[in-house]
């Protein structure tokens, strides 16, 4: 799709309060609003069609202080629990609370368990859990979460096809840790012929109903356009 088209998706976004938002959408909000802020950073000429860093890091905020309450919402399903754990420690590394970076370790701390063996146990094999064992590893060092994390991100053959642009989030997690240039190049492409039949169904679908779930999508293939890694 044409900038000019994620650029009036942007002018809509600004103007949804996200206290009106599902935990979902917020989620999506955040990831959108992270590809405009490392497109902004990169090229401040573009301030002027997505507003300053500033602004943009205090939307962050505000979406992240709401997410943090969805986190600790235990009647709301493990796995989405756990990616919204992890999208508190995406949005830390972009603006410093560590108040909200203390309580998504603390959740993660309880979600990766020990057995009696003494033996890491994670809740599945999902790519929520990926990017939780990425954040985890990004923040403590401890090697043990990133191997566990090559093991999942690399199966997505096995996911359905509706878990596709939750596997792109933890494509894009775990290549920012990754030294095994190997499985990066086999990821780039994967990556990117996954992003481009999502963005093909978005444009013969249409947007209605799922703005921000769009907006995240079309801020990784805006990203990307521009010659940035996800």
């Amino acid at each position: 799709m044409k900038n000019d088209f994620f650029h009036d998706l942007y002018i809509t976004i600004r103007d949804v309060r996200v206290r009106d938002c599902s935990a979902m959408s917020l989620s999506h909000l955040l990831h959108g609003y992270l590809s405009v802020y490392a497109m902004v950073r990169v090229s401040p000429i573009l301030e002027r069609e997505y507003g300053t860093l500033q602004e943009i890091h205090g939307r962050l905020r505000e979406i992240a202080k709401e997410l943090s309450k969805a986190m600790k919402d235990t009647s709301i399903e493990l796995d989405e629990r756990i990616g919204y754990v992890a999208d508190l420690m995406d949005a830390y590394q972009t603006y410093s609370d560590m108040d909200l970076l203390n309580e998504a370790l603390d959740v993660a701390y309880r979600i990766l368990t020990v057995d009696e063996k003494g033996e890491i146990v994670i809740p599945g094999r999902t790519p929520n859990v990926c990017r939780l064992l990425c954040s985890w590893y990004y923040f403590t060092g401890e090697e043990w979460c990133l191997e566990m994390a090559k093991g999942i991100v690399g199966d997505y053959d096995n996911l359905e096809k509706k878990q596709a642009w939750q596997w792109l989030r933890a494509v894009s997690c775990f290549k920012n840790l990754s030294e095994d240039m190997i499985f990066w190049e086999r990821w780039k492409q994967e990556e990117k012929e996954v992003l481009g039949n999502i963005i093909v169904s978005i444009e013969n679908i249409g947007i209605a109903g799922k703005e921000t779930f769009c907006f995240e999508l079309l801020g990784m293939w805006e990203l990307k356009g521009k010659g940035f890694e996800l």
